[in-house]
């Protein structure tokens, strides 16, 4: 023991001076020390982090391991003696550490707790396993429910389908019978009105006729007398008549003379007749068939009228030239009609009147001259030819009082175009379209542009709207006119090919139509111009087509929402700064209706192709403003109920449902929600005018709102509402609500 106390340098004096049992305690606390490391680090690899918020301030029991289901033993402190005096300096930091050691550890968790949290914890499992159960039943419900009307749905779409392809193909055999019969009808009153003429002029050779024939009456022969012998001898002297000769005694029945002479006998001198013996009376088979002349006894006092030599024309006209022109040829009848059609202003015809014009730079030339000398050079084979041949002088007429700036023959102008279009096929129309739709656009910007002008910038542009040339140009422009005969071109392009249909939209501005849609301009006009537009609905287009410098898509994104914000505007007028106008609605009640009716209608056109059908669903304002509109047109059912206007009311309800519903069905993916959002309002609208549609009866206010309406409103609002929300709002709009 020495020699390792040696070895290991234990000879120093301090360690004489440790208390009899520091070696024991310092073992006894490493062997602690050792088993508290070793099962703290077991405890946090066995016990994962709670879910439940038991991290803070509390501690975690590892039910697995067993040394944790029972408290830990700690031996007891050990106390120490110091009594030995001065040992209070050198074991300072002996006990200082036996101090620390020995403070009293935190009691593990009571076991009847622990057992308490985890049954609460499970019952807490329990009740969320039956939660999600539940959810899961209800989901397996939805899931068929859903599939259900899906295949609802999915049936009705191709009901619906062949139903349209039926209709669409019933209205073109119904609008191809009507055109037939159309052109039927014009060729038999064509035919008539020749006949009728040819008629007259064969009454008027007759008539001719007669009056020649009393002028020289045939002489009224005498029976004579079968005893007589001598009045069949050629060689016996005609006997003396019993009865007392006559004023001219010359042989001859004085009766026949003076029925033909021209002149009176009685007031010439009596002259004896020579007698001869070869003379003898004349028979009456000596007579010519053929009536002869007056027997002039003298000069003619007058030379033969006008009239009289037109009858001596007239009998050598040729039958059967005539009877060739009226089977064959018609141009004579559409020159003829040309001639004696009646002016707009009714009171001239109207190449009467244009020989009351001249253009500024030709003032010496009428305009009915410059018509005379076209018509003289034309080579036209047939009436169409020649027809459009007419059409192209009118044409060039309208484009130099453009360029001159000479408006005043314009109406005259249009009035001949519209007189040969309609008396035409629409073929010739078609032919004359890419001339003049130009002409029509020049002039309708004429009058139109100002106005715009005026109600965007105001100030000076309502002013130069008003001022005393803009008053002449607007009232010798007759912007009606002109948009009538636009209509009559493009209604002849469908009735003929899409080719002629894309032709004539290519033409037309992409800003044209958007000008016209404002609500500055008159009812009549943006009403036709809607008419116009329902043409322009093509397989792979809409509206105007773009140049080559603009979007397609933007051009008609722009056309719908212009014609979709016309449900919320009210055609005005800007009024003269001159007078005292108000700024009101130019158009009634019913003609608002009728208006916003036709929209709908060209909207409809639209959808019925692919594209359209597309383009509508994309645009950020369309079903908003249709959904809004069907919300309003479903509330004035109940503000002014029984109006004079209330089956405009049900047909725009009818409309708007059914145009929706086609758009909703036709678009896969298409989420109607989703589309409100852009709309003041939509979303509202939404639940209120479908649940309100939903569930209408059809009773006294609601009569004329269509079954198969409803069913759209119901199977649109399946999609979007949940069970509760369908229940709720059936219970606000059930049938004791409604009238």
């Amino acid at each position: 023991m020495d020699l390792d106390a040696a070895d290991f340098d234990f000879s120093d004096a301090e360690l004489d001076d440790l208390p009899a049992h520091a070696l024991q305690h310092l073992e006894a606390r490493a062997v602690r020390a050792t088993q508290h490391h070793a099962h703290s680090q077991r405890a946090l690899a066995a016990a994962p982090e709670s879910d439940y918020g038991l991290d803070d301030g509390d501690e975690v029991v590892n039910l697995d391991d067993d040394d944790a289901a029972a408290p830990r033993y700690t031996p007891p402190r050990q106390p120490y003696d110091y009594a030995r005096p001065g040992d209070e300096q050198s074991g300072a930091h002996v006990a200082d550490d036996m101090d620390v050691d020995e403070q009293p550890r935190r009691s593990q968790a009571d076991a009847t707790q622990l057992l308490s949290r985890i049954k609460k914890l499970e019952q807490v499992r329990a009740r969320e396993k039956k939660a999600a159960d539940d959810l899961k039943s209800k989901l397996q419900t939805k899931v068929g429910e859903a599939d259900t009307l899906r295949r609802r749905h999915e049936a009705d779409a191709r009901k619906y389908e062949r139903q349209l392809a039926d209709q669409q193909q019933q209205h073109g055999s119904e609008l191809a019978r009507m055109r037939a019969e159309i052109e039927r009808l014009r060729r038999e009153k064509e035919q008539a009105h020749t006949d009728s003429m040819f008629r007259q002029h064969d009454a008027r050779e007759a008539g001719m006729a007669q009056r020649s024939r009393r002028a020289i009456p045939m002489p009224i022969p005498s029976r004579p007398r079968a005893a007589d012998p001598a009045a069949t001898s050629p060689a016996g002297t005609p006997r003396r008549a019993q009865k007392s000769r006559g004023p001219l005694g010359d042989g001859f029945d004085d009766d026949d003379v003076l029925m033909a002479s021209p002149s009176k006998a009685r007031d010439r001198p009596k002259t004896a007749t020579p007698r001869q013996a070869g003379k003898r009376k004349r028979q009456v088979a000596d007579q010519s068939p053929i009536p002869l002349p007056a027997l002039q006894l003298s000069e003619p006092r007058s030379k033969p009228t006008d009239r009289e030599s037109e009858r001596g024309l007239g009998a050598t006209i040729d039958v059967a030239l005539l009877q060739f022109f009226r089977e064959h040829d018609q141009r004579y009848s559409l020159l003829h009609q040309l001639l004696s059609q009646p002016s707009s202003n009714g009171q001239d015809r109207i190449l009467e009147a244009l020989w009351q014009h001249a253009f500024p730079t030709q003032p010496s030339k009428k305009l009915s001259s410059i018509v005379y000398d076209e018509l003289a050079s034309a080579t036209a084979t047939d009436v169409h030819e020649l027809a459009l041949q007419l059409c192209n002088v009118f044409i060039d007429l309208w484009k130099q009082c453009l360029g001159e700036k000479y408006y005043a023959p314009l109406s005259l102008v249009l009035d001949a175009l519209h007189f040969i279009l309609n008396c035409e096929p629409a073929e010739t129309a078609v032919q004359a379209a890419p001339r003049a739709i130009p002409l029509i656009v020049t002039t309708v910007d004429l009058v139109s542009a100002p106005i715009i002008s005026a109600a965007r910038l105001g100030g000076k542009a309502i002013a130069s709207l008003y001022s005393p040339t803009q008053r002449d140009i607007a009232a010798r422009i007759d912007v009606l006119d002109c948009l009538e005969l636009l209509y009559l071109l493009a209604t002849s392009c469908v009735s003929t090919s899409p080719e002629a249909v894309l032709s004539f939209w290519q033409r037309i501005p992409s800003g044209f139509t958007l000008m016209l849609l404002n609500k500055e301009y008159p009812q009549p006009q943006i009403a036709l111009v809607l008419r116009i537009l329902g043409t322009s609905a093509l397989p792979a287009s809409l509206g105007p087509i773009a140049a080559e410098d603009e979007s397609q898509a933007n051009i008609e994104d722009a056309l719908i929402s212009r014609l979709t914000n016309i449900f919320t505007e009210l055609p005005k007028k800007i009024p003269d700064p001159a007078r005292e106008d108000v700024h009101t609605a130019t158009a009634t009640e019913a003609e608002v209706w009728e208006l916003r009716l036709l929209v709908l209608k060209v909207l409809t056109q639209v959808s019925v192709w692919k594209y359209g059908c597309d383009r509508l669903a994309q645009n950020r304002l369309c079903i908003g403003r249709l959904i809004k509109h069907l919300d309003y047109s479903l509330n004035t059912l109940y503000r002014q109920p029984l109006s004079p206007t209330q089956p405009q009311k049900i047909e725009s309800v009818n409309t708007t449902m059914k145009l929706v519903h086609h758009i909703a069905t036709s678009t896969p993916g298409f989420d109607i929600k989703s589309k409100l959002i852009n709309t003041l309002g939509g979303q509202h609208a939404y639940l209120v005018a479908l649940t309100r549609l939903a569930f209408s009866e059809g009773l006294l206010l609601e009569a004329g709102i269509e079954d198969a309406v409803v069913d759209m409103a119901h199977s649109i609002l399946d999609e979007g509402l949940s069970i509760e929300e369908g229940e709720a709002f059936g219970m606000v709009f059930s049938s004791g609500s409604s009238i």
